[in-house]
């Protein structure tokens, strides 16, 4: 059988051929337009791959389509959806100048330090895009944090803390009777006893490491669980820290929304994470 996966694109590469957001997509394959051909799993989640050829026919399609998505929110949702339009196309048109001035603005910083504030920029989106369901990025997230951690410093505008988390533990059966006793579930027992000597402890599984990334007044936020980001630290002191902050970017920081992801679509923040990986 002769292999067509060459022919199989991507939400994001779909998202890029048609200029619609991911919501778009799934939509179009709920409503029978596009069907997925094969499914790419990693241990995240699963990536839909669709077929180039359905792509090009539904290109032919899309104006009717998206008019047709517009009257019946239309008629559903009359005035609501006329505002929520609006809302969408003002965020997009927000989001779109902010992007701008926040280029415009690390343009002239030295190479490593506009390089990385660049990928955080597309990093936080990716991260927000996953969160929305694309939950399968987060591998592509993993790539570029563990770049960051092996090419770039504090001379770069990053700073890496290990932020200390207390252990799993797995009750003894003992314990587990003891728990089903006083009628409390096993995740509360261990927590408020902390387990006998003969409960298995996982060190470290609550642990992470927290990536910053900050200039003037823009920060941006990353985490990686221990387990993923001990390898990328062997043989380096990573300085610890109490508590961590909250997951995200200033100002950027709010969940990918519909004007967003027409402001930043998927498929240039895939090929602006990828670009960095190579570079």
């Amino acid at each position: 059988m002769p292999d067509t996966t060459h022919d199989l694109l991507t939400t994001a590469e779909v998202c890029r051929e048609l200029g619609i957001t991911p919501h778009d997509v799934h939509r179009l394959e709920a409503e029978g337009y596009l069907e997925t051909k094969l499914v790419d799993r990693n241990k995240h989640g699963e990536a839909s791959l669709f077929s180039s050829q359905d792509v090009a026919s539904v290109r032919l399609k899309l104006p009717r389509i998206l008019r047709n998505w517009d009257d019946s929110a239309g008629a559903v949702g009359g005035a609501a959806a006329a505002r929520k339009r609006q809302h969408d196309w003002v965020t997009a048109r927000e989001t779109i100048a902010r992007k701008e001035r926040f280029m415009e603005g690390i343009a002239d910083l030295p190479g490593g330090s506009a390089m990385l504030l660049r990928t955080a920029y597309y990093l936080f989106h990716l991260n927000h895009y996953a969160k929305s369901g694309e939950t399968y990025l987060y591998e592509l997230k993993e790539r570029v944090l563990a770049a960051m951690a092996a090419n770039f410093t504090t001379f770069d505008c990053l700073q890496i803390y290990f932020i200390p988390g207390p252990a799993r533990v797995r009750l003894c059966p003992d314990c587990r009777s003891r728990a089903q006793e006083q009628r409390k579930s096993y995740l509360e027992y261990a927590r408020l006893t902390g387990g006998c000597s003969n409960c298995q402890r996982d060190e470290d599984y609550f642990s992470l490491y927290e990536f910053l990334v900050a200039w003037d007044q823009h920060r941006f936020c990353f985490h990686s669980p221990f387990q993923i980001g001990r390898k990328w630290f062997k043989g380096r002191d990573i300085p610890a820290k109490e508590g961590s902050e909250r997951e995200g970017a200033y100002p950027f920081g709010r969940p990918i929304s519909s004007g967003e992801a027409a402001a930043v679509n998927l498929s240039e923040v895939v090929d602006e994470l990828e670009h960095f990986l190579i570079s």
